[in-house]
Protein backbone atom coordinates (compact mmCIF):
# COMPACT_ATOMS: atom_id res chain seq x y z
CA UNK A 1 0.00 0.00 0.00
CA UNK A 2 0.94 3.84 -0.79
CA UNK A 3 2.04 5.59 1.83
CA UNK A 4 0.81 8.66 0.21
CA UNK A 5 -1.98 8.58 -2.70
CA UNK A 6 -2.04 10.91 -5.60
CA UNK A 7 -5.89 11.78 -6.83
CA UNK A 8 -7.36 14.40 -9.25
CA UNK A 9 -10.91 15.36 -8.23
CA UNK A 10 -10.39 18.14 -11.35
CA UNK A 11 -8.19 18.69 -14.00
CA UNK A 12 -6.68 22.02 -12.02
CA UNK A 13 -7.69 20.22 -8.55
CA UNK A 14 -4.83 17.70 -6.98
CA UNK A 15 -5.44 15.42 -3.96
CA UNK A 16 -3.01 14.01 -1.69
CA UNK A 17 -3.68 11.35 0.92
CA UNK A 18 -1.80 10.40 3.70
CA UNK A 19 -2.52 6.75 3.69
CA UNK A 20 -1.15 4.29 6.40
CA UNK A 21 -4.42 4.17 8.55
CA UNK A 22 -3.00 0.54 10.28
CA UNK A 23 -0.02 2.96 11.60
CA UNK A 24 -1.81 6.31 12.02
CA UNK A 25 -0.69 7.84 8.86
CA UNK A 26 2.46 8.52 11.20
CA UNK A 27 5.72 9.92 9.30
CA UNK A 28 8.48 7.89 8.86
CA UNK A 29 11.03 8.45 5.98
CA UNK A 30 9.73 6.40 3.27
CA UNK A 31 6.27 8.51 4.08
CA UNK A 32 8.22 11.89 3.65
CA UNK A 33 9.91 11.10 1.11
CA UNK A 34 6.49 9.88 -1.30
CA UNK A 35 5.05 12.93 0.30
CA UNK A 36 8.40 15.64 -0.83
CA UNK A 37 8.12 13.19 -4.01
CA UNK A 38 4.46 14.17 -5.22
CA UNK A 39 5.11 18.00 -3.99
CA UNK A 40 8.03 18.44 -5.90
CA UNK A 41 5.96 16.76 -8.89
CA UNK A 42 3.27 18.91 -8.69
CA UNK A 43 4.69 22.17 -8.14
CA UNK A 44 6.15 22.03 -11.68
CA UNK A 45 2.50 21.48 -12.81
CA UNK A 46 1.27 25.24 -13.92
CA UNK A 47 -2.58 23.88 -14.89
CA UNK A 48 -2.78 23.23 -10.64
CA UNK A 49 -5.09 25.82 -9.19
CA UNK A 50 -5.41 24.13 -5.46
CA UNK A 51 -4.35 20.96 -3.77
CA UNK A 52 -6.22 19.05 -0.90
CA UNK A 53 -4.75 16.98 1.45
CA UNK A 54 -6.40 14.49 3.65
CA UNK A 55 -5.89 10.84 5.32
CA UNK A 56 -7.88 7.41 5.55
CA UNK A 57 -8.53 5.78 8.71
CA UNK A 58 -9.34 7.61 12.25
CA UNK A 59 -6.54 9.81 12.54
CA UNK A 60 -4.99 12.67 10.45
CA UNK A 61 -1.70 11.82 11.42
CA UNK A 62 -0.30 10.62 15.03
CA UNK A 63 3.24 12.36 14.56
CA UNK A 64 6.19 9.88 14.86
CA UNK A 65 5.88 6.08 13.63
CA UNK A 66 6.79 4.04 16.17
CA UNK A 67 9.49 1.55 14.39
CA UNK A 68 10.90 4.66 12.85
CA UNK A 69 11.31 6.02 16.37
CA UNK A 70 12.56 2.45 17.30
CA UNK A 71 15.06 2.33 14.76
CA UNK A 72 16.48 5.62 15.62
CA UNK A 73 17.70 4.38 19.18
CA UNK A 74 20.43 3.10 17.46
CA UNK A 75 20.78 6.16 14.98
CA UNK A 76 24.07 8.33 15.07
CA UNK A 77 24.20 12.17 15.30
CA UNK A 78 24.70 12.85 11.68
CA UNK A 79 21.58 10.02 10.84
CA UNK A 80 19.94 11.89 12.81
CA UNK A 81 20.57 15.34 11.34
CA UNK A 82 19.52 13.71 7.72
CA UNK A 83 16.31 12.20 9.57
CA UNK A 84 15.59 16.13 10.23
CA UNK A 85 16.20 17.57 7.22
CA UNK A 86 13.73 15.22 5.75
CA UNK A 87 10.83 16.82 8.11
CA UNK A 88 12.35 20.63 6.56
CA UNK A 89 12.86 19.67 3.57
CA UNK A 90 8.78 18.47 3.46
CA UNK A 91 7.62 21.43 5.69
CA UNK A 92 9.45 24.10 3.41
CA UNK A 93 7.85 22.71 0.16
CA UNK A 94 4.40 22.73 2.08
CA UNK A 95 5.49 26.02 3.00
CA UNK A 96 6.40 27.08 -0.39
CA UNK A 97 3.84 25.31 -2.26
CA UNK A 98 2.56 27.17 -5.06
CA UNK A 99 -0.66 27.16 -4.90
CA UNK A 100 -3.65 26.91 -1.91
CA UNK A 101 -3.51 23.99 -0.05
CA UNK A 102 -6.11 23.20 1.92
CA UNK A 103 -6.02 20.09 4.69
CA UNK A 104 -8.32 18.14 6.29
CA UNK A 105 -7.87 17.35 10.00
CA UNK A 106 -9.31 14.13 12.24
CA UNK A 107 -8.49 11.68 14.59
CA UNK A 108 -5.00 12.82 16.45
CA UNK A 109 -3.26 15.66 15.18
CA UNK A 110 0.19 14.89 17.29
CA UNK A 111 4.27 16.24 17.54
CA UNK A 112 5.37 16.71 13.75
CA UNK A 113 1.66 16.60 12.17
CA UNK A 114 1.19 20.36 13.61
CA UNK A 115 3.96 21.39 11.15
CA UNK A 116 2.29 20.32 8.39
CA UNK A 117 -1.36 21.79 9.91
CA UNK A 118 0.94 24.71 10.18
CA UNK A 119 2.11 25.06 6.51
CA UNK A 120 -1.35 24.77 4.89
CA UNK A 121 -3.51 27.74 3.94
CA UNK A 122 -6.58 26.58 5.06
CA UNK A 123 -7.42 23.73 7.74
CA UNK A 124 -10.86 21.76 8.65
CA UNK A 125 -10.85 20.08 11.49
CA UNK A 126 -13.47 17.49 12.05
CA UNK A 127 -15.17 18.17 15.79
CA UNK A 128 -13.57 15.43 17.37
CA UNK A 129 -9.96 16.30 16.46
CA UNK A 130 -7.59 16.06 19.29
CA UNK A 131 -4.09 18.08 19.14
CA UNK A 132 -0.51 17.90 21.12
CA UNK A 133 2.86 19.14 20.94
CA UNK A 134 3.53 15.48 22.68
CA UNK A 135 7.68 15.67 22.21
CA UNK A 136 8.14 16.64 25.68
CA UNK A 137 6.58 13.66 27.02
CA UNK A 138 9.11 11.31 25.05
CA UNK A 139 12.13 13.61 26.14
CA UNK A 140 12.48 15.54 22.75
CA UNK A 141 11.83 18.65 21.17
CA UNK A 142 9.51 19.85 18.94
CA UNK A 143 12.29 21.76 17.10
CA UNK A 144 11.77 21.75 13.08
CA UNK A 145 8.24 22.69 13.43
CA UNK A 146 8.63 25.10 15.91
CA UNK A 147 9.40 27.99 12.96
CA UNK A 148 6.01 27.53 11.03
CA UNK A 149 4.06 26.98 14.77
CA UNK A 150 4.94 29.76 16.50
CA UNK A 151 4.70 31.90 13.33
CA UNK A 152 1.07 30.47 13.49
CA UNK A 153 0.36 30.44 17.47
CA UNK A 154 2.88 33.20 18.56
CA UNK A 155 5.63 32.34 20.86
CA UNK A 156 3.26 33.19 24.04
CA UNK A 157 0.70 30.25 23.25
CA UNK A 158 3.59 28.24 21.63
CA UNK A 159 5.25 28.44 25.48
CA UNK A 160 2.08 26.98 27.15
CA UNK A 161 1.29 24.04 24.62
CA UNK A 162 4.69 23.11 24.22
CA UNK A 163 5.81 22.88 26.91
CA UNK A 164 3.14 21.45 28.39
CA UNK A 165 2.40 18.84 25.98
CA UNK A 166 -0.94 19.28 26.97
CA UNK A 167 -4.28 17.50 24.44
CA UNK A 168 -6.42 20.43 23.29
CA UNK A 169 -9.23 20.54 21.13
CA UNK A 170 -10.83 21.95 18.21
CA UNK A 171 -12.46 25.22 19.15
CA UNK A 172 -8.67 25.62 21.13
CA UNK A 173 -7.09 24.99 17.95
CA UNK A 174 -9.44 27.68 16.25
CA UNK A 175 -8.70 30.59 19.01
CA UNK A 176 -5.29 29.48 18.14
CA UNK A 177 -5.06 29.91 14.55
CA UNK A 178 -3.87 26.19 13.89
CA UNK A 179 -7.52 25.41 12.16
CA UNK A 180 -9.83 28.02 10.44
CA UNK A 181 -13.12 26.21 10.92
CA UNK A 182 -15.04 23.18 12.35
CA UNK A 183 -16.54 20.64 9.86
CA UNK A 184 -18.62 17.68 10.81
CA UNK A 185 -19.15 14.57 8.84
CA UNK A 186 -22.15 16.09 7.50
CA UNK A 187 -21.00 18.95 6.12
CA UNK A 188 -17.19 18.31 5.16
CA UNK A 189 -17.91 17.65 2.00
CA UNK A 190 -19.85 20.98 1.11
CA UNK A 191 -17.22 23.08 3.02
CA UNK A 192 -14.27 21.43 1.25
CA UNK A 193 -16.13 22.08 -2.10
CA UNK A 194 -17.06 25.73 -0.76
CA UNK A 195 -13.53 26.64 -0.26
CA UNK A 196 -12.53 24.68 -3.92
CA UNK A 197 -14.98 27.14 -5.63
CA UNK A 198 -14.00 29.86 -4.04
CA UNK A 199 -10.46 29.22 -5.16
CA UNK A 200 -11.85 28.49 -8.97
CA UNK A 201 -13.20 31.92 -9.15
CA UNK A 202 -9.66 34.09 -8.37
CA UNK A 203 -7.62 34.20 -10.78
CA UNK A 204 -4.95 31.89 -11.26
CA UNK A 205 -1.58 34.03 -11.89
CA UNK A 206 -2.70 36.17 -8.82
CA UNK A 207 -3.34 33.39 -6.87
CA UNK A 208 0.12 32.39 -7.21
CA UNK A 209 1.61 35.73 -7.11
CA UNK A 210 0.06 36.00 -3.39
CA UNK A 211 1.10 32.80 -2.55
CA UNK A 212 5.06 34.38 -3.47
CA UNK A 213 4.44 37.61 -1.49
CA UNK A 214 3.13 36.17 1.54
CA UNK A 215 6.61 33.72 1.06
CA UNK A 216 8.35 36.86 0.78
CA UNK A 217 6.97 37.96 3.96
CA UNK A 218 7.89 35.04 6.09
CA UNK A 219 11.21 35.15 4.81
CA UNK A 220 12.22 38.73 5.93
CA UNK A 221 10.24 37.63 9.79
CA UNK A 222 13.21 35.22 9.51
CA UNK A 223 11.33 31.95 9.36
CA UNK A 224 13.91 29.35 8.23
CA UNK A 225 17.00 31.20 9.96
CA UNK A 226 17.42 29.44 12.98
CA UNK A 227 16.62 25.95 11.08
CA UNK A 228 20.09 24.37 10.76
CA UNK A 229 20.31 25.53 14.75
CA UNK A 230 17.11 23.29 15.17
CA UNK A 231 18.27 20.21 13.03
CA UNK A 232 21.11 20.32 15.21
CA UNK A 233 18.71 20.23 18.39
CA UNK A 234 16.38 17.42 17.11
CA UNK A 235 19.50 15.47 16.80
CA UNK A 236 21.08 15.97 19.85
CA UNK A 237 17.56 15.49 21.81
CA UNK A 238 17.32 12.27 20.06
CA UNK A 239 20.72 10.87 21.10
CA UNK A 240 21.32 12.07 24.59
CA UNK A 241 20.17 9.94 27.64
CA UNK A 242 16.78 12.01 28.36
CA UNK A 243 16.17 11.24 24.98
CA UNK A 244 16.77 8.50 24.44
CA UNK A 245 14.96 7.27 28.08
CA UNK A 246 11.78 8.74 26.64
CA UNK A 247 11.83 7.15 23.25
CA UNK A 248 12.34 4.03 25.43
CA UNK A 249 9.84 4.08 27.70
CA UNK A 250 7.48 5.29 25.03
CA UNK A 251 7.89 1.71 22.84
CA UNK A 252 8.02 -0.59 26.22
CA UNK A 253 4.57 1.39 27.04
CA UNK A 254 6.06 2.50 30.67
CA UNK A 255 6.12 5.99 32.27
CA UNK A 256 9.64 7.38 31.81
CA UNK A 257 11.30 8.48 35.14
CA UNK A 258 10.88 11.84 35.39
CA UNK A 259 6.57 11.12 34.67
Amino acid sequence: MQGIRLEWMTNQIACLTLNKPERGNALNETLMKEFSDYLQQLTSNLNLRALLIQSTGKHFCTGADVHWLKRSLNFSTEENILDARLLEKLLQQLDEFPVPVLMIAKGAVFGGALGLLSCADYVLALEDTRFSFSEALLGLVPAIISPYVVRVIGLRQARRYMLTAEVFDVQQAIELGLVHQQASESNLDELRDNWIKLIQKTAPHASRKIKTMLMRLSVQDGLHNEQQTNIQLMSETRTSSEGQMGLRAFLEKRHPPWS
